[in-house]
């Protein structure tokens, strides 16, 4: 790979980030998921933190939890943030349950616990359309290269949205890692939500995860939950977390932002790409 991939390498033909290591895909592949984890299974920036901290707050509201986002320092479970002494995995087994579990993998590396479930795990798939998902990244990769040690203007759209095309981001082909887990779209411990319609109905989006963990709440506590789950306040929310990487995570959050970034070129290109690998495949996003 070229300079400019120099923070990833290959496995299986994905392209992951050096911090998740072939030691911890092979302890995450076997990982013991319990029979109550509650599963964020996300592609990076499609809406992880939003849909983790919807669930939270869900559990809290009905008694099951006193956790929140911020207390539960873990990350994705394959990953060593910058700032963690331990990989995901390691922190979230002394958790006690109901733990909220994040992956990025793609279903053919994601712990078997998750990619095949068993009885009563849920696992939750917020999903963005491929251009929005590929500007929030490149905005996010520039935040981070500081923390990384590195300079944030070494990082240039025209490349980066080359490489979101090609799969060599860390996380691999988005529309592939789509296709993956929409295979599970008809099993029940599944849960597809697109990040544009929480951003258009988030009351709704709110009552089916609800109705999704099988909680019982009355409506005007689910109102609440939407309410304080709006983009503003949970942005609020975490560029005031104690963790640095989360101050960093929630930049503007809305639909139809690539057309500030893209040219005409790069979004043909786009199109072509996700047409041929997500077209018959029933998955379609809104781009505005």
């Amino acid at each position: 790979m070229s300079g400019r991939h120099g923070m990833n390498w290959t496995h299986e033909g994905v392209c992951l980030p050096r911090i998740v290591t072939k030691e911890t895909l092979d302890a995450v592949l076997n990982f013991q998921i319990r029979d109550d984890d509650i599963v964020v299974a996300s592609f990076p920036k499609t809406g992880t933190n939003w849909v983790a901290e919807i669930a939270f707050k869900i559990l809290r509201a009905a008694g099951k939890t006193e956790q929140t986002v911020d207390s539960v320092e873990f990350g994705p479970m394959e990953m060593k943030r910058p700032t963690a002494t331990q990989p995901g995995y390691v922190t979230i087994a002394d958790i006690p349950s109901p733990r909220l579990v994040v992956t990025h993998l793609p279903i053919q590396l994601a712990s078997k616990g998750i990619s095949k479930p068993q009885n009563k795990v849920k696992v939750l798939v917020p999903m963005r359309n491929p251009k929005d998902t590929a500007v929030s990244t490149f905005h996010f990769h520039k935040k981070l290269m500081p923390l990384k040690g590195g300079n944030p203007d070494s990082v240039r759209w025209e490349e980066f949205a080359e490489d979101f095309n090609s799969g060599t981001v860390p996380f691999g082909d988005y529309c592939d890692w789509l296709t993956g887990w929409w295979k599970m779209r008809d099993d029940p411990h599944f849960l597809f939500l697109k990040y544009e319609d929480m951003k258009k109905d988030l009351l709704s989006a709110v009552k089916a995860i609800v109705a999704f963990l099988e909680v019982d709440l009355d409506e005007s506590t689910i109102k609440g939950i939407a309410e304080a789950s709006t983009f503003n306040n949970m942005k609020a929310d975490m560029d005031n977390s104690k963790m640095a990487e989360r101050r960093n995570i929630a930049r503007k959050g809305i639909i139809g932002d690539w057309k500030n970034t893209f040219s005409s070129k790069e979004s043909d290109l786009f199109d072509s790409w996700y047409e041929k690998k997500l077209g018959g495949t029933g998955l379609t996003f809104d781009f505005e």
